[in-house]
């Protein structure tokens, strides 16, 4: 599982899928925070230490660092959520490792890059600092053919004023 997130979100909820290593595919249900042999921890990119999470109980959608719950085992069997701490996410590393390990399944490492962007803003994918010319050079460089008409127009509205 892979994620992008801003670098210093903060009370960021995971959701993480551990699989049954009878088969390697169903999803393993009724881990907890306290189910023997569980444990939690994460390594930032640049950094010689791997920092362990506490797992604690919690319920869904409410954030505890390291908040641990089972998501529907009926529906949604396997799915888990995740508090990651907030010290995961701050500023001065590109991107985290995050590992789960719970007697009897498989799960994939957390792969987590951090930007300097909000991928979550519906406008502007964090841009909204830039003015005006920012944006049309942002834009222009990425994607010049599609704005070509949109800067021409711009030049002119600015040589009109």
């Amino acid at each position: 599982m892979c994620y992008v997130l801003k670098k210093g979100t903060t009370s960021k909820l995971l959701l993480v899928h551990l699989r049954d290593a009878a088969d390697g595919r169903s999803g393993k249900t009724g881990l907890t925070n306290a189910t023997p042999g569980a444990a939690a921890a994460y390594l930032r990119e640049g950094s010689d230490e791997v920092r362990a999470v506490p797992l604690v109980a919690t319920r869904l959608g409410e954030f505890l660092p390291g908040g641990f719950a089972e998501v529907d085992p009926e529906l949604m069997p396997g799915i888990y959520q995740l508090g990651i701490p907030n010290a995961a996410l701050e500023g001065g590393a590109d991107a985290v490792v995050l590992a789960l390990r719970f007697p009897g399944t498989v799960g994939e490492p957390i792969a987590i890059t951090l930007v300097a962007y909000d991928p979550q803003d519906p406008e502007r994918i964090g841009m909204s600092a830039l003015g005006p010319e920012g944006r049309v050079a942002a834009l222009r460089g990425a994607f010049p053919r599609l704005t070509a008409k949109e800067l021409a127009e711009y030049v002119e509205s600015k040589r009109r004023s």
